[in-house]
């Protein structure tokens, strides 16, 4: 999955831009352009910002705690995926960088056979060929419910045999008819061939290219790969990490700061060979110390919080830099509890509906967003030009009022109490009732878990909290740090306490661009979901599987509206992942891609 939470951060009012013109964010963009024909030299070093602490990950299978653009950034720059997501600001299949020919299809869709390009190495000189595939899918399978991004009864479930025919061929058998897109756009770009000939192994000198022929020897190796890939001082040195096909190797790596330099890879034989030697992955305890950095000269390519566009962004211009928000296909909303105390209340469309009410995204984004942000309304990015949004979901269902809101609370038992805080006096699960579970007198309060390393999302929390007591919704803030809210989070009950009603990161939760092309939801709101507090229908669950089995947008509208119109979860605006700040020497940056990857490969110096 797809998440992102780096200190972006916000202050005063800047631009009135407003939701809708991100279209002119371009002509905001201030000094060169970045991607001039100046003469391009070969070699040299860019230095590059991350937010603070997010490389902590480098085995190519995600978890739960490492499922970020950050890690995948690094990882898929050391291990090509099959199907490489994302094309410059396109959110498509990249064919030119993907491993294998396009996939053709037989058998009314049930049939898919996958070609490997020719002439694709290991840095060790093995052949990249469908014992990788295989090897790949023998870890996965064996460990699914261990992999972020697993579903059930989605990949890998849906496989019901494969074929390696050859080394470059193989044939997969799905479980039934499946939509092209679909199989191609989220589930083939799951597929990263790891390399077999030096990972199948369960210990450092173990190697016999068999352990994983087993389930539980499967089991094994990936315990042993996850065990090295939490020995974080070994990142630089582990002989396993450094058997890549990718463009880059990681050469060197601090534990404690995450700064990560990645060298060209002098055996890489794919497209796109890099231009410069290295990318200097830098990361910073805090923005300011990052925006120190920019002022004096260590960084080619950085970002400003926000709290600092409005102030800063004409100095950097006049310094020889480049400004340039990026905001690629996301989506940000604040995660409701469906399986915590709070459950009962969030799971009444309601009040749920009356919550959206008090979210007043336009002044979220004309104030603390400068201008630079999308509003939200469902759970696919809402950007000007979007291939995939539907005509409804382009409106607000549930626009900014606290009247309706109150109106909806009133109407099903709620009454203000002495505090001021509304009260349940018809309980029961009737249509003009307060709703099963909820009980005579039961207060409607809520907690609200949040990242706090961001003035911008604390602005917006602080906003909602106090249009929310407004009309009598008591919303406790509970402000942790970015590992505190992973660790507290998640499907209740976990061994962490699940004292949390609403959950909300900074910048974006969702974005579709890891492992998921088209934004078909199921990693996001199926059952067995991990990122939608355990929200669990039948409707939504039928919806989001006509889009996995028919092609065209119609099931993917259907799904995205039903999820809209039942406010699954709160929808907040969007900010840019980053607003980028380039030295005007650095070149092939521009566009930023769509799914927040930077394509370290196009960059040149002149």
């Amino acid at each position: 999955m797809k998440l992102q939470f780096g200190n972006r951060r916000g202050g005063s009012k800047l631009l009135a831009l407003g939701a809708l013109g991100l279209a002119s964010l371009a002509l905001a963009a201030c000094g060169s352009s970045g991607s001039s024909s100046a003469t391009p030299i070969t070699g040299g070093v860019v230095t590059y910002a991350y937010a603070a602490n997010n490389f902590k990950w480098i085995l190519p299978l995600p978890n739960e705690v490492s499922w970020t653009q950050y890690q995948q950034a690094v990882e898929y720059s050391l291990w090509n995926p099959l199907y490489a997501a994302g094309n410059g600001a396109d959110p498509v299949v990249n064919e030119g960088l993907s491993l294998a020919y396009p996939p053709t299809f037989s058998q009314n869709n049930s049939v898919v056979t996958i070609k490997l390009k020719p002439g694709r190495t290991w840095s060790d000189g093995t052949p990249v060929t469908t014992k990788d595939i295989q090897f790949f899918f023998q870890i996965y399978d064996a460990n699914k419910t261990d992999v972020a991004s697993y579903v059930p009864g989605d990949f890998p479930d849906n496989i019901s045999s494969i074929d390696y025919v050859s080394p470059t061929k193989f044939v997969i058998h799905l479980t039934g008819s499946y939509s092209q897109q679909w199989v191609l756009d989220n589930e083939l770009t799951s597929i990263i061939p790891l390399p077999q000939q030096a990972w199948d192994r369960t210990s450092p000198n173990g190697a016999d290219g068999t352990a994983a022929n087993t389930p539980a020897g499967a089991k094994a190796v990936f315990a042993f790969l996850s065990k090295q890939s939490g020995s974080l001082s070994t990142y630089a040195t582990n002989p396993l990490w450094k058997v890549v096909d990718g463009a880059w190797t990681l050469t060197n790596y601090d534990p404690t700061t995450s700064r990560v330099v990645l060298t060209a890879n002098a055996h890489y034989d794919g497209p796109d060979k890099p231009k410069i030697h290295q990318v200097v992955i830098q990361s910073y305890a805090s923005d300011t110390a990052e925006v120190d950095a920019l002022r004096n000269g260590q960084l080619d390519y950085g970002f400003l919080p926000y709290s600092d566009y409005e102030g800063l962004k004409g100095y950097f211009a006049s310094k020889g830099y480049t400004v340039s928000p990026w905001i690629p296909s996301f989506v940000e909303w604040g995660e409701l509890n469906y399986t915590g105390p709070y459950a009962a209340l969030n799971k009444q469309l309601y009040i749920r509906q009356a919550m959206q009410h008090l979210i007043n995204q336009k002044l979220y984004i004309n104030t603390v967003l400068h201008g630079i942000g999308v509003q939200t309304y469902g759970p696919v990015p809402n950007a000007p030009g979007s291939p995939y949004v539907s005509p409804q979901e382009k409106t607000d269902p549930d626009p900014y009022s606290l009247t309706a809101a109150r109106s909806l609370l009133t109407s099903h038992g709620w009454h203000a109490g002495a505090n001021g805080v509304m009260i349940c006096t018809r309980p029961g699960a009737g249509t003009s009732n307060c709703g099963a579970g909820i009980t005579q007198g039961q207060s409607l309060t809520e907690s609200l878990l949040y990242v706090d390393s961001s003035p911008t999302l604390a602005a917006e929390v602080q906003s909602f909290q106090t249009t929310a007591k407004s009309v009598g919704i008591d919303i406790t803030l509970n402000p942790q740090s970015e590992t505190s809210v992973y660790s507290l989070g998640g499907v209740c009950p976990t061994a962490a306490p699940c004292n949390w009603g609403i959950k909300l990161f900074p910048n974006w939760l969702w974005n579709y661009g890891d492992t998921d092309v088209l934004p078909t939801g199921g990693q996001a709101f199926a059952t067995g979901n991990y990122w939608a507090g355990g929200y669990s229908s039948r409707t939504a669950n039928s919806l989001i599987a006509a889009t996995h089995s028919d092609s065209g947008l119609s099931h993917l509208y259907a799904y995205q509206n039903y999820i809209s119109r039942q406010v699954v979860a709160l929808w907040f605006p969007t900010w840019a992942t980053q607003i980028s700040v380039v030295k005007n020497s650095l070149h092939g940056w521009q566009p930023q891609q769509a799914f927040g990857f930077p394509e370290w490969s196009n960059w040149y110096l002149n």
